[in-house]
């Protein structure tokens, strides 16, 4: 978060410059929610673990489809099937299917996915729930903006310093990343899911960008 003087304070010139990097924030309120929801199944053999992690799932996709969710929001995510030896006897096949939904709806993401996870029965998990903005062109543009009032800044600053003005901007880099998305909880029973808390908040998108200014030429002196 520094500026950096390429040639020295008292060097006059064209060649000279100075190259610093500028940051900057713009907020978003995320509008859609996407739940990872699953269902695990244990049974004497795969075909029969299966059919239960199916049936758990079924539940829960109606559930999901009576509350509008289209099938195009709907998708099938990791499943496995493994061996659990660590019971008392004989050993279990474990099924585990997943699902992905997104919710366009923030309000009530919570709510939805709640009923689902309630409907679908022991089986029924929720690994977590993360919140993204749609569209996050708008903020991406107002934290471009903000970064390069903060480049400019910066370099005045440094041109002020070093006696200078600045000249002809000679490149631009663009760095940065939109903040990660926000995410909730981890694995959550069925007898706590009637309602999953889900609050919109905001999310941060951030930009970087690196300018390279020339100095402007002196015509002070005759």
């Amino acid at each position: 978060m520094t500026g950096r003087d390429d040639e020295h304070a008292g060097r006059r010139g064209p060649r000279g410059g100075v190259t610093v990097t500028g940051f900057g924030e713009a907020e978003a309120v995320p509008d859609v929610a996407i739940a990872d929801l699953g269902a695990e199944a244990r049974a004497v053999d795969a075909e029969r673990a299966l059919a239960e992690a199916g049936d758990c799932l079924d539940r829960m996709r109606a559930v999901l489809r009576e509350a509008g969710v289209e099938d195009r929001f709907l998708r099938t995510t990791q499943s496995s099937t493994w061996t659990d030896g660590s019971a008392r006897g004989s050993s279990r096949v474990v099924a585990r299917l997943g699902l992905q939904v997104r919710l366009h709806d923030v309000a009530v993401a919570g709510d939805v996915v709640g009923a689902a996870v309630v409907a679908g029965g022991e089986p029924a998990r929720m690994d977590g729930i993360r919140l993204e903005v749609s569209d996050p062109t708008q903020p991406r543009v107002l934290a471009r903006e903000a970064a390069w009032a903060d480049a400019v800044a910066r370099a005045t600053h440094w041109a002020t310093l070093s006696g200078r003005r600045l000249g002809e901007v000679q490149w631009v880099t663009e760095g940065g990343a939109d903040a990660a998305p926000l995410r909730m909880g981890r694995t959550m029973g069925v007898a706590k899911a009637m309602s999953v808390p889900v609050e919109a908040g905001q999310q941060t998108v951030s930009a970087d960008v690196t300018v390279r200014w020339a100095w402007a030429e002196d015509t002070s002196s005759p």
